[in-house]
């Protein structure tokens, strides 16, 4: 497989989050029991909370290749107060693009987004266990701010708090 049969869209469409729910829960299926139901119901959450809570503050990236979601990121505005940051979210490349450099390219669209925009900082959640993931996010400057037990996975995943510095 080649980039060219990969386009990358940012416009969402019906159906589109119904996708990245499902995207989300069909490819960690087979890959860690930590990742079932109850993260599958969280990312719809989190989906969620994107449109009606955020009103679509930000910017996702969806990946395709023949009309199938093949990767995605995300970008959400948050505000806490007079600052304003963003949270990376929903990156997650399916298995069989993986190593063509596709999960980095969307971060680093991501974080151009929030450099774009003049934000603060970019934030994000992740769990032990996504070495390829951690590598990126190191590689692309970020750093881990604070690890908290539990999380909302099956099992006792911690969550692991990392901020990208923007100013």
């Amino acid at each position: 497989m080649t980039d060219a049969e990969i386009t990358i869209r940012t416009s969402l469409q019906p159906g589109d989050l119904g996708r990245l729910v499902a995207f989300h829960g069909s490819a960690y299926q087979h890959e860690d029991p930590h990742f079932g139901l109850t993260f599958e119901a969280y990312v719809a959450k989190t989906v969620a909370e994107f449109i009606l809570e955020n009103e679509g503050r930000g910017q996702v990236f969806l990946a395709e290749k023949n009309g199938e979601l093949v990767a995605s990121a995300a970008m959400l505005e948050r505000r806490d107060g007079a600052r304003t940051h963003g949270q990376l979210r929903w990156v997650l490349t399916h298995p069989s693009v993986r190593g063509l450099g596709l999960g980095g390219k969307l971060v680093r669209l991501a974080i151009d987004h929030a450099i774009k925009h003049g934000w603060d900082s970019v934030f994000l959640e992740t769990t032990p266990g996504l070495d390829v993931s951690m590598g990126l996010y190191k590689r692309l400057g970020f750093e881990v701010e604070s690890v908290k037990q539990g999380g909302a996975w099956e099992g006792d995943l911690d969550v692991i708090m990392m901020r990208l510095p923007l100013k």
